[in-house]
């Protein structure tokens, strides 16, 4: 049996580095003014996230899927203050919270040109860490780097910060994988990437794919089955992997969608889990994995 986890990035809309700004800019914002985009909270755009929303966790909730979300606390902050009604469907048991950046900070500076400091990231996590476990009255053990970009103090501000486990790696593979510890206290859970000879192509497990119209529904959930088959190792995890906004924003096209267009994506997902769950897949958390593994 595999394990298939469900990963949701919660954060603005496709998120972008700008020059010699530590916060991420949503993409439909990058070229306001300086006003606008030096400023972390202007900078945010959730219309895609709200406008994903409710299709999506009205999905997760009747259907009470074990989901995980990597939270940009700012994002979460303000979907929070606009989405007052709609945030309580965040608080469910059955849904894992984790960590996602502040403001989808570029912790390399490698696109920015700002580095932060040891102390700089661990102050910036810290305070992100608690937004999160203060909004959601939750505990925070997981977090995905912005980006999937880990600085050389990263992993040991998560220990400092009693974080449990990671998701910022990819792991080439065409079958499932088992998470491995990074250091004494954290346990990496890799992303998948199918190596470009096989079957699937060099298909990341981030459905960008899927939402950009670059796969068809019917190939992608044909790769994530052919992964599943291939997972021959008892307890082996596959992740499934989007954003809270790319339902409703299509990134070539710098447009948001129709309710239409955003429903169709929403079964579009939904289908392929109920392929995966047809296949044997068992959906869980990664912290529930480390449970009935006794890791955690």
């Amino acid at each position: 049996m595999s394990y298939v986890f469900i990963c949701i990035d919660f954060d603005r809309d496709y998120a972008i580095p700008m020059d010699k700004h530590k916060h991420a800019v949503s993409n439909i914002i990058k070229n306001e003014s300086e006003e606008i985009t030096k400023d972390p909270e202007l900078s945010v755009s959730l219309k895609g996230t709200i406008e994903s929303f409710n299709p999506l966790i009205t999905y997760l909730n009747d259907n009470k899927v074990p989901t995980t979300f990597y939270h940009e606390a700012r994002s979460l902050k303000l979907f929070n203050k606009l989405q007052q009604n709609s945030f309580s469907k965040l608080n469910q048991p059955f849904f894992e919270h984790g960590l996602h950046g502040y403001d989808h900070e570029d912790l390399t500076g490698e696109e920015t040109g700002i580095k932060f400091s040891e102390d700089e990231e661990f102050e910036l996590l810290q305070s992100a860490k608690k937004e999160i476990e203060n909004l959601l009255s939750t505990e925070v053990h997981g977090f995905r780097a912005p980006y999937m970009k880990l600085s050389s103090n990263t992993i040991d501000i998560l220990s400092k910060l009693e974080f449990t486990h990671d998701s910022s790696i990819y792991k080439q593979s065409e079958a499932g994988i088992f998470p491995y510890k990074i250091n004494d206290d954290i346990i990496e859970f890799p992303v998948i990437k199918t190596p470009k000879e096989s079957v699937m192509k060099g298909m990341y497990t981030y459905l960008w794919p899927l939402f950009e119209g670059k796969r068809s529904e019917e190939e992608v959930v044909k790769n994530y089955v052919q992964i599943l088959k291939n997972s021959k190792d008892k307890n082996s995890y596959i992740s499934i992997n989007l954003h809270s906004w790319h339902f409703a924003y299509f990134i070539s096209q710098n447009r948001y969608l129709t309710k239409t267009e955003i429903q169709k994506n929403v079964v579009a997902f939904t289908n392929l889990i109920d392929k995966l769950e047809e296949h044997g897949a068992m959906i869980s958390t990664p912290t529930r994995w480390l449970e009935e593994n006794n890791l955690f």
